[in-house]
């Protein structure tokens, strides 16, 4: 299939969904401002599977109504695009905004997910974190995204991917101009809400972080906490890397993703 505009119910989710029938379904859900071409550069790890790639509300092409959002709100959006496409269970991979999203639907869903991945995500945010957030949403609001762009690619890279202008960086640099201040608000009061840390312990399922430790949105500290609360969960290192670790070493991402989905199939 190739990228369609899918209505799940009075909600409108640009998505692909490709691969063999009949192969287990990976579902990828992408950063902040992004959209489903956050992975095009991941897909070479996930050949013989079957892959749901989509644009989160108020995100890419996909509708974006008023906000506030909030993370239920986006993991049973990804519910009801399963319902819609005839998915019963998902390996789910999840970046920043889009690993918040993943945790929330493992733990709303939970008969629905074979497998989780995190990478460069958190389980909590501070007040001071979140207050950040709505400061920066603030901002874009009064004066548009470029008022927030050159901080945020500051923050999702290091200098030197900054400075070689690396494929992933030229990407982010071209969503995030098309990103808008009403949809920048939206999603990121759905992520002040975040607060799954004491849910943890309740997915059951092989899980993942994949985490950096200079990465200013998801601190070391606690990316080992949601790694220890975790009960089946691996702990890998991406770096010399920012917050988006998997852009700026899209091989050894691949590598790590293609290992662990393997174990899951054995």
């Amino acid at each position: 299939m190739a990228i369609q505009r899918i209505d799940t119910g009075g909600f409108v989710m640009n998505a692909e969904l490709s691969g063999p029938a009949g192969a287990p379904v990976v579902c990828l859900n992408h950063c902040f401002a992004a959209d489903h071409g956050y992975w095009d550069a991941h897909l070479p790890a996930l050949e013989g599977f079957r892959v749901l790639r989509y644009d989160t509300r108020g995100h890419g092409d996909s509708d974006a109504p008023p906000g506030p959002y909030t993370l239920e709100m986006l993991a049973d959006d990804v519910a009801r695009l399963c319902d819609v496409l005839g998915v019963d269970r998902v390996h789910f991979c999840g970046v920043s905004l889009g690993g918040q999203i993943a945790q929330t639907f493992a733990l709303n869903h939970p008969q629905r997910v074979a497998s989780l991945t995190i990478v460069n995500s958190t389980c909590e945010y501070s007040a001071e974190q979140a207050q950040q957030w709505r400061a920066r949403a603030e901002l874009a609001q009064r004066g548009g995204m470029q008022a927030v762009h050159d901080a945020l690619l500051a923050r999702w890279f290091t200098d030197e991917a900054a400075q070689r202008k690396i494929p992933g960086y030229r990407y982010m640099d071209a969503v995030l101009r098309r990103f808008t201040a009403d949809s920048f608000s939206a999603a990121s009061e759905a992520m002040c809400g975040l607060d799954t840390t004491a849910r943890l312990a309740q997915i059951a399922v092989p899980s993942m972080v994949v985490a950096t430790s200079d990465d200013p949105g998801a601190s070391p500290e606690v990316s080992r906490k949601m790694a220890r609360l975790i009960p089946d969960c691996e702990l890998h290192w991406l770096e010399p890397a920012s917050h988006l670790a998997s852009l700026e070493h899209p091989e050894r991402f691949n590598d790590l993703l293609r290992s662990f989905l393997k174990k899951q199939l054995s």
